[in-house]
């Protein structure tokens, strides 16, 4: 069954794409930040076929959520990377960018909560561990090569993805 979409997660979609490997589950999401800004500026970079670039959703700052990818398919947003000994972290993963300079920036509560709604639908759809939300940071190689999402305390976010899961707010 494929997974249905919110009417207000915008679609802009982007070419940087192609299909999953045959057989590949998706058991992983990885969050990135975009060293950007602005979203709009992420959103038009992802969109070009030269920048080789893309996510699966892409939250900007208000929380506005789009989508860049359809989760099904495999986008390009992890590089050289592994999770778990697994290389091409791509064929089994999707990607949740937060709009954020990754320089300190503090993310936004608003931006933070509609990422947690997003994995939420991941996690249900999926049936993703919440210990496979994971950082680009986290499984890009060699190790140190990627720092994003700076700043984001990624037990807290898993906690919140954990509490809408369970019904709480």
């Amino acid at each position: 069954m494929q997974l249905v979409l919110p009417p207000k997660w915008q679609s802009r979609p982007s070419p940087n794409r192609n299909k999953r490997p045959e057989g590949v589950r998706i058991t992983a999401i990885v969050l990135h930040a975009d060293a950007s800004d602005r979203v709009d500026t992420s959103l038009d970079w992802c969109r070009r076929p030269e920048s080789k670039v893309s996510y699966h959703f892409l939250l900007g700052r208000t929380g506005n959520v789009f989508l860049l990818v359809h989760p099904e398919q495999r986008a390009w947003h992890c590089g050289v990377s592994a999770l778990d000994g697994v290389s091409d972290v791509n064929d089994f993963a999707i990607g949740v960018c937060l709009s954020n300079r990754n320089d300190g920036e503090t993310y936004p509560k608003a931006q933070l909560f509609e990422a947690a709604m997003v994995c939420v639908q991941l996690v249900n759809h999926y049936g993703i561990p919440l210990e496979r939300i994971v950082t680009h940071a986290e499984v890009a190689l060699p190790p140190g090569r990627k720092t994003d999402p700076l700043g984001l305390d990624l037990e807290a976010f898993r906690a919140t993805v954990r509490a809408l899961l369970n019904g709480r707010r």
